[in-house]
Order: structure tokens, then sequence, then C-alpha cells
């Protein structure tokens, strides 16, 4: 076993005993019944305390997963799927329970525990093990005897995920439309989840001849955005068309949303459009990233941008 494989393993075993049981894992017994070799493992171990991951719980070789640790496992995705979504669905219900009486009675107003355990519907070791990686995070604060509060922190937390659940509606409301006008408030969906990740955006921009749709620019870097949701696969006619479009700017790139992907020929005529101007694809897998929040905009634009002009690859999904 590798080192990334044995970091993932302690990682994964201190997880589950956290939300799951009353003890914490004793990894000096794990090590010795898994045969590991000792150096390797210990020097590991240190490592991972040093990263904030994990902390010593008691002497003698006893640990616990940190906050840290666990957003970690869960972001990476070595945590168990099942798990982590009775996890992250507590910690929201636990945020929205406090963020209620935050609204209704007050900053100052305290949450019994035990009033958040019966919000989140677990048990109460899970339910407790959350409430601490919320507190730890900075989104809640202990109060009182068994009584929690949220914070500032919290409050911005709760105030995204709304954001977040909005867009998902809007987007769920969309799919429901005929292809034009779904084409078309889609495209402004996307500015939407666009200008949230930091990036402006200029609606129905116009010139003598034509109308823009969409542009989308942060200081010097600007992109015309055109979305489309039609039945078939977006020709090669429409990268052609937007092509003329962007001969009318100076260095303003493009970029082509389709929920129902591209055909081989509009793939093959952003790539022989290269050398001239940069046209980049997102496919509805692209597009359900963005609106359900598991990919910021910055990391898909850089991904194709950095695929189309080291490898020249027209990559979308």
């Amino acid at each position: 076993m590798d080192q990334t494989d044995l970091r993932n393993e302690i990682l994964v075993d201190l997880y589950k005993a956290y939300f799951l049981s009353e003890s914490n894992p004793n990894l000096k017994k794990l090590a010795e019944e898994q045969g590991w070799e000792k150096t390797l493992f210990w020097n590991l171990v240190e490592r991972m305390k040093s990263e904030g991951l994990i902390e010593n719980a008691a002497m003698g070789g006893f640990y616990r997963i940190t906050a840290r640790g666990v957003i970690h496992a869960e972001e990476t995705g070595i945590a168990p799927v099942e798990l982590v979504n009775t996890n992250q669905n507590a910690r929201t219900k636990i945020l929205l329970g406090l963020a209620r009486v935050y609204e209704e009675q007050g900053s100052l107003y305290t949450v019994q525990n035990s009033t958040l355990y019966g919000e989140a519907a677990i048990g109460p070791i899970q339910a407790t093990a959350n409430l601490l990686v919320l507190r730890a995070l900075g989104y809640a604060e202990g109060s009182g005897n068994a009584g929690s509060k949220l914070t500032l922190r919290g409050l911005e937390a709760v105030e995204e995920y709304r954001k977040n659940t909005s867009v998902v509606d809007e987007f769920e409301t969309i799919s429901t439309m005929s292809p034009q006008p779904r084409g078309r408030a889609l495209q402004k969906l996307i500015a939407k989840v666009v200008n949230r990740h930091g990036w402006d955006q200029n609606e129905g921009v116009k010139t003598s001849n034509e109308e823009m749709d969409v542009i989308v620019f942060r200081e010097r870097e600007y992109y015309l955005l055109e979305s489309k949701w039609e039945k078939d696969p977006i020709e090669a006619s429409v990268i052609r068309e937007l092509f003329g479009k962007l001969g009318n700017r100076i260095d303003v790139r493009g970029i082509v949303a389709s929920m129902s992907g591209f055909t081989e020929g509009a793939v093959k005529q952003v790539h022989d459009y290269t050398g001239q101007r940069i046209i980049l694809l997102f496919g509805s897998e692209d597009v359900k990233s963005l609106v359900y929040g598991k990919a910021t905009f910055d990391e898909l634009l850089n991904a194709k941008y950095k695929a189309l002009v080291t490898k020249r690859m027209v990559e979308f999904s």
C-alpha cells in the first residue's frame, strides 16, 4: 500500500468513527493489525497532523479527524457516499434551523442542541458530530447550557445556499420550456451563475448590425456567451456564426453552451478556428456542474482553455 492509499484509509476510518461511534480509533492498534511499517506509518500520521486533518484524542495512539479533515474527505470523494450525503444534509438542516431562529428572534437567541438534532433527523452521535464540525468551521457557536447560535459566517453560508437553491429551481423550471425560449433563459441563468463567481456581465450588448446576447468579462478578459437547449447536437453553423461575431471585436473569445452536445463537425470547426479565435464548448454536464455548484466557472474555463491551447483538444462534457 502506497502513502496515498494509507493516508486515505486512515482518514476514512477516522471519518466513519467520528460520525458513527462514541469512541475514537486507536491508530497504534490499527497499524499493528494491518502490519504497516512503523516509521512510514507514524511519519505519515505526523504529516497529517501538521496539515490539520487529524489530531490526538487521547494518550496511547487514539486519534480523531478534524473539521478540516472531514471536509477534505468529503470533497476528495474518499468517504462513503451515503454517509457523506447524510452528514451534508444534516449540517444544512442545522444551519437552516439556526438561521430561522436568527431571523425570527434575533442574533442573541439560543437554540437548544436537542432541537437542532431533531431537525437533522439523525441520531444524537451523528448530529452532535456535525454540529461540532459547524462550530469548528465558524458557522455556529456554543451558547448557554447545551445551546447554539448562528455566526455571521454561518449566516453568509445560509444566504449562499439559498442563492444556489434558487438557481437550481430556476434551472429545473427552464428545462420544461420549449426550445427557443429555453436556450435564451439558460443563457441568462449561466450569466447569473458566472456573475456570482466573480465575473461581470453585459446582457443585450448591441452594435449597428447585430445583437450580442451576453458578454462575460473580468478585467481585460472577455467572452461572448451563447447558450442552446435544443433536441439535437449543435451543428458547425452555430460555431461559424459565433466566429463571425467575434471577428468584429478585439480580443474577445467565445463560449457556446449546449445541453444537447455538439456534432463532430462543430468540434472540428472549433479546432480549425483555434489559430484565429478561442471558442470553448460547455456540454450539459459542464452546465450542470455550474448550476449545482460542483465546479466554478474558473475551474471549467481554465481546464478547457489549457486543453485547447496546449494540446489543441476541444474538451466538453
